[in-house]
């Protein structure tokens, strides 16, 4: 701009002509109109002033193309979150979902917010932030991630991930998205980790009525000592995965295979004064497989996930802190249906859970004081795990954005085993009943 004023001669025709096309390219039309009325003004001062009124208009213009500016990044910027309140209880300390006999908010309650900032057309940059109560209230980086696709319809993502394993993976956080009050325990909280840091390729190719979606995807991860179960960091190195998911009209199938490499501390048994030292990885090799299918037509919904789990054991025993079977092998599966009348949609859900690799914990005989043997012991009572769960609830839409749940889990058949529940390893409840409502919203 500063190169168009420096021509302007002193004839008034010219100043106009010249502001005009220069306002007509940088501010809106009804500057631009005040603008060129105060421009034909100047033929009637003296050609000094008629200088020092073009440059404070090109200071006026400069300030409203900042403020342009600022405006058009805040409206590049989308900012959306959600919130769940929990309130449960059970009838038994086994500790599934969290839940004890005491009524109890902190398990499942959580707010979490979302920006995308448009960086270009094909370029985001994406950040989830969530909070939750049972991590006093901890804000931690879900995702954080740059987006761009390119001309062939290829995205590519770098930066902090959600580990795309199961159905819901993409909205594992945000419970209004989900049918039940929470995604089946069996299947969701077999795997601790949730997201990683690396990159994924995402390409979808579309049919008539159909969409083939592939996405694969390599980095690290971690969980760091403070949420996990056995009170030790826990590294996820040289994850590799594939996914893909296969969608036509009502149907969808889903299938997921990721490898890692596992090192961690050492762990201490939960719930026990045993600070023995069972839990440890070192370059332990982990693998998971799962396979879903879904059919939602907007009024039935039935959706079934089967999954597999496996971490190799540290090997034969080279040392007191070096056993085999020293974390699960796992095999999960669930069914659910759900059916919406109007606001109201009531569920059901079938699950199960078993541990495929008991015969690595094998007992100590009598009078052994082999030490792999005696911890074994120890390993049975906290690692080896069977049940079969059975939930009914419902969800009540309040709103486009809020809906109340409330849901029953009973979970039995432990089979001489903790379950699966932390709060159940000296195997005291042979099973446990379970009440929780929630309410949900997104914003």
């Amino acid at each position: 701009m500063s190169k168009q004023i420096a021509i302007i001669t002193i004839d008034g025709s010219n100043i106009v002509s010249t502001v005009r096309a220069t306002l007509l390219q940088k501010t809106t039309a009804t500057l631009s109109l005040a603008a060129c009325i105060s421009a034909a003004l100047f033929s009637s001062y003296t050609a000094a002033e008629q200088l020092r009124r073009v440059q404070l208009l090109e200071e006026q213009v400069s300030v409203l193309e900042e403020q342009q500016a600022e405006t058009n990044r805040v409206n590049n910027v989308t900012v959306n979150g959600f919130f769940t309140l929990s309130a449960g209880m059970a009838s038994n300390d086994a500790g599934y979902a969290g839940y004890e006999k005491t009524l109890d908010y902190v398990p499942e309650t959580k707010v979490g917010l979302q920006a995308a900032f448009e960086v270009t057309e094909n370029t985001f940059l994406i950040a989830q932030l969530v909070a939750r109560a049972e991590q006093h209230w901890r804000p931690e980086m879900e995702w954080a991630f740059l987006s761009h696709t390119f001309d062939n319809d290829l995205t590519v993502r770098a930066g902090r991930l959600r580990v795309p394993l199961y159905m819901y993976s993409d909205y594992l956080e945000v419970n209004f998205a989900q049918p039940w009050l929470r995604p089946p325990e069996e299947i969701y909280a077999v795997v601790p980790v949730s997201s990683y840091e690396g990159i994924d390729f995402v390409y979808t190719i579309p049919f008539d009525e159909a969409d083939w979606q592939f996405q694969g995807f390599t980095g690290v991860g971690s969980d760091p000592d403070e949420e996990t179960e056995f009170g030790t960091d826990v590294e996820y190195d040289d994850v590799m995965g594939l996914s893909t998911t296969f969608s036509y009209n009502s149907f969808s199938v889903r299938a997921s295979y990721v490898l890692a490499t596992l090192n961690s501390g050492q762990g201490y048994v939960p719930g026990t004064a045993l600070e023995t030292k069972l839990v440890n990885f070192t370059d332990s090799d982990a693998s998971f497989l799962g396979l879903g299918a879904s059919y939602d037509d907007g009024d039935l919904l039935v959706v079934t996930e089967w999954t597999r789990s496996k971490v190799d054991g540290s090997g034969l025993a080279t040392s007191a802190t070096n056993y085999s079977g020293n974390w699960q092998d796992v095999d999960s599966a669930y069914i659910s249906m759900a059916y919406r009348v109007g606001n109201i949609t009531p569920y059901v859900t079938y699950a199960i859970m078993e541990t495929t690799d008991d015969d690595e914990r094998a007992s100590a005989t009598e009078g052994s004081i082999d030490p792999e043997k005696i911890y074994n012991t120890y390993n049975q009572a906290i690692f080896n795990a069977k049940r079969s769960t059975y939930s009914a609830g419902f969800r009540y839409d309040i709103n486009a954005n809020m809906a109340l749940k409330f849901d029953v889990t009973y979970s039995d058949d432990f089979a001489n085993t903790s379950g699966g529940l932390t709060g159940n390893v000296s195997q005291a409840e042979e099973d446990t009943l379970v009440y929780t409502t929630s309410l949900n919203m997104v914003f």
